[in-house]
């Protein structure tokens, strides 16, 4: 009983401890990148690109809005209906669906607003990052384990797109759940 916990607990560590290290080794290079892409001479942005998943599933993204009609958003109840953005990303059959993009220009604007005040950096070098997963992609047959991630702390759920997708290419579905009136910015489909 002890082992198993003790295992158990090295698990959840091990998988735990390595992500906060690794988004803080990874922002300055990130930053250092848009910057070295700002001050080209042509003045052209390059997208950046997420890591590449290293499962051996293609990635296929949909965008679910969830409405709760039977109770009043928690938060800020004169908005209404309690509504939610869900990103679900699966594995899915190569070659299907178009490229996922990654977040809103507005969504970038409001995140890098709260994130980085008085950037000089353009929602554009974030709204237009490469992703790896592909919307209307066809789902892979099988059954797959389901992880839901929820960012949480004014992240919105894109933050986490390179965690989802690389999870995906191992074989979960995962759902990215933004949390309204918590996050930076949730764009909605009416805008």
């Amino acid at each position: 009983m002890t082992r198993t916990r003790r295992t158990a607990t090295a698990v959840v560590l091990a998988l735990v401890l390595p992500l906060p290290v690794v988004a803080a080794a990874s922002a300055p290079a990130a930053a250092t990148s848009v910057h070295r892409a700002l001050a080209a001479s042509d003045g052209a942005v390059s997208p950046a690109e997420l890591p590449a998943p290293t499962g051996p599933y293609a990635v296929g993204r949909d965008i679910l809005h969830l409405v709760d009609e039977h109770r009043q958003d928690p938060w800020v109840p004169s908005a209404g209906q309690r509504q939610l953005m869900v990103s679900v990303y699966y594995p899915a059959l190569p070659g299907t669906g178009g490229p996922a993009p990654y977040m809103t220009t507005e969504a970038a604007r409001l995140m890098l607003q709260m994130k980085i005040p008085g950037t000089t950096i353009p929602p554009e070098a974030v709204s237009e990052t490469r992703t790896w997963s592909h919307t209307g992609a066809i789902p892979r047959h099988g059954r797959y384990p389901l992880i839901m991630l929820s960012p949480g702390f004014t992240m919105p759920r894109t933050e986490i797109t390179s965690l989802a997708e690389d999870l995906a290419s191992r074989g979960y579905v995962v759902a990215l759940v933004d949390h309204t009136y918590e996050n930076s910015g949730t764009t909605f489909p009416d805008g």
